[in-house]
């Protein structure tokens, strides 16, 4: 179990991936969040409600989905719409729909998860089955939580932009937030002055505020304030972290919002411009703390994310990275990937099961987030866009899969659809779209649509891997009147063509010089197939059947050969004897003299090239042996 070591922190750099898309060029410097982190007190009442969460989860198996309505606060100084800080709608939607593929577990480059990711720590810790996936890895988890813009405004009314809020900080007396210096004294006019001014209803939407900022001076980021619990004491002395009527929601730096891999004629900070800004600040303000517990080997109170001893920063990492840093985190290392770390945007993809269940406590018990969702904000039904799709539910491993869009919507939406199978967003506005997956996992699929409001649906595909198949004997190239028999492992039953014949084998006709082409449907214990090729050719092995001769006990094998050659005399080889390997063509290739008398040799045929050969054996220039060789 991890040490409890609490504090209230600055969070340290998310340091992300280089896009030089409209970003700037010369800025390297690393960025701050600003949310101050809870206190025993509050984790204390929080870890109660967490373990009533997980024992409902036991019995009813079913988790609760939300969506929650979002307002972005756009704060401009009466530039154009699209002109920076006055960000393009296409920049404010397309973080809509990072966060809804980053909740949904399906975000990019979630498909580098690997294979065996911390099965060991899920073992040696008794992770329950249930934070599981297929291959027994702790799972990459949909957290049950999707976000939308909302279509009305406190009065009722309907948004012309869905979601959006513009603001002329000049129209409103205030002071360009750009041209505030320091931490605090910026933090203090954002919550002071902006967030009071423009708040819209706590209860009923997710406030997002977007500015401008002195990025030189203030080097933040982002922040966002932590749920209040209806049931927590001391409320007022808890306000510098928890959101208040007038306060709770999120800032952003307006460059660090959105993603340019969906919208990139943005305006983006170098190094932030996949939108893990706001997944990261968001799962703050559903009740996340950073994956070391923010002391060294601390907790983050989730038994599901290994012990690290401190942030990770970079986008190059290789798992296993940093085992053995805390007492419990071998053979697996950090959970470098998980978004609550600090890699680079393209590095960080995951979230797990144990930190959805404080999400999904926040949102069951915060007086500011139970209600989200459940004033009809996300759609007005002139404009409603339903997301959806069939899909089977299983597939083998190379099959394609065809998935059906089924969605609706006046007027008629756009879709995209993104799978965590490809780590990239497929074709947008695909009626129907084909993949296939090459390797055995679990991965999901989204489709969004959008025709004013937003909607998106994921589901879960389970590729089943297909046979491995081995063939024996594993060349191409057999002798006249060599028996062979082509056999195959690893499957439970065998279709062979063109002899249609169910058996594990088929018999190669060797008694003359042919060339034959096999396939072999091969099917295993779940169903899935391999169709496996193989091509054989029989061949003269001495070019010449008049030149082979019996007249000497001298073995040589093996045959086919491929590093060295072995001969075995019943005499002895004598001083001056000569062993030659020629072309198949006569063309002489190597020659060995004997330099001692003995009963075997070895040759070296490394410098040989592949192909058809004879070897001869001369004693006293008289050819006592011929036999035909096959370099492989």
């Amino acid at each position: 179990m991890k040490n409890k070591h609490f504090i209230l922190i600055l969070c340290a750099a998310l340091n992300f991936k280089v896009f030089k898309i409209n970003a700037q060029t010369n800025e390297n410097v690393n960025l701050t969040c600003g949310t101050a982190l809870p206190d025993m007190q509050w984790e204390a009442e929080f870890g109660q409600l967490v373990q009533k969460i997980k024992q409902n989860s036991n019995i009813s198996k079913q988790q609760a989905i939300y969506t929650i309505p979002v307002i972005i606060h756009v704060i401009h100084g009466g530039q154009a719409i699209g002109t920076y800080p006055n960000l393009a709608a296409g920049q404010l939607i397309s973080q809509i729909q990072t966060l809804n593929n980053d909740y949904s577990g399906i975000g990019f480059n979630s498909s580098l998860y690997p294979l065996n990711a911390f099965s060991n720590y899920a073992v040696n810790q008794s992770i329950p089955s249930n934070n599981l996936d297929l291959f027994n890895r702790i799972k990459i988890a949909n957290c049950g939580i999707q976000f939308c813009l909302a279509t009305k405004d406190t009065l009722g009314n309907t948004l012309a932009e869905p979601g959006i809020d513009r603001i002329n900080y000049i129209q409103k007396g205030w002071a360009n937030p750009a041209s505030i210096t320091g931490l605090t004294a910026f933090q203090n006019f954002i919550n002071g002055t902006i967030k009071p001014q423009t708040v819209w209803n706590v209860s009923k939407y997710l406030n997002i505020w977007v500015t401008d900022e002195n990025i030189a001076s203030n080097n933040l980021l982002g922040y966002a304030t932590f749920p209040v619990l209806s049931n927590l004491t001391g409320f007022a002395s808890l306000s510098q972290f928890l959101g208040t009527n007038i306060t709770d929601g999120y800032w952003c730096y307006a460059k660090a919002f959105g993603s340019a891999l969906l919208f990139p004629t943005g305006t983006y900070y170098q190094n932030y411009t996949l939108g893990r800004t706001s997944t990261h600040e968001i799962g703050h303000w559903l009740g996340l703390r950073h994956i070391w517990g923010d002391a060294n080997c601390g907790t983050d109170f989730c038994d599901d994310t290994p012990p690290a001893k401190t942030s990770n920063f970079n986008s190059i990492f290789s798992y296993p990275y940093k085992v053995g840093t805390c007492s419990g985190n071998s053979p697996n290392g950090e959970m470098y990937m998980n978004f609550m770390d600090y890699p680079n945007d393209n590095a960080k993809y995951m979230y797990t099961t144990d930190q959805a269940t404080r999400m999904q406590t926040a949102m069951q018990n915060s007086p500011y987030r139970k209600f989200l969702g459940s004033h009809n904000l996300c759609s007005v039904t002139e404009i409603a866009a339903d997301a959806k799709f069939a899909i089977n539910s299983t597939v083998c491993a190379g099959a394609a899969l065809t998935l059906f869009n089924q969605s609706v919507g006046t007027p008629i939406p756009s879709y995209t659809w993104a799978s965590s199978a490809t780590g990239a967003f497929l074709p947008n506005n695909s009626t129907a779209y084909t993949i296939t997956f090459p390797t055995a996992g679990i991965y999901t699929i989204s489709l969004t649509a959008y025709n004013g409001s937003l909607s998106s649906i994921t589901k879960s595909v389970t590729v089943l891997p297909a046979p491995s198949v081995t063939l024996t004997p594993n060349r191409t190239n057999f002798c006249l009147d060599e028996s062979v028999l082509l056999e195959l492992d690893g499957g439970l039953s065998y279709y062979w063509r063109p002899d249609s014949v169910f058996t594990t084998y088929v018999i190669l006709p060797t008694d003359q010089p042919a060339n034959f082409s096999y396939t072999c449907i091969v099917t295993g214990t779940n169903g899935c197939k391999t169709n496996t090729v193989i091509n054989a050719n029989v061949i003269n092995c001495t070019s010449l059947n008049t030149l082979i001769q019996n007249n000497a006990e001298i073995k040589i094998y093996p045959n086919p050969a491929s590093h060295f050659l072995n001969l075995e005399s019943a005499v002895l080889f004598e001083e001056g004897d000569l062993i030659e390997i020629l072309s198949s063509l006569g063309q002489l290739v190597k020659q060995v003299k004997v330099k001692q008398a003995q009963n075997d040799l070895s040759i070296d045929l490394n410098e040989i090239q592949q192909g058809y050969y004879i070897v001869r054996v001369l004693h006293h220039s008289q050819i006592i042996k011929i036999q035909g060789l096959i370099i492989e």
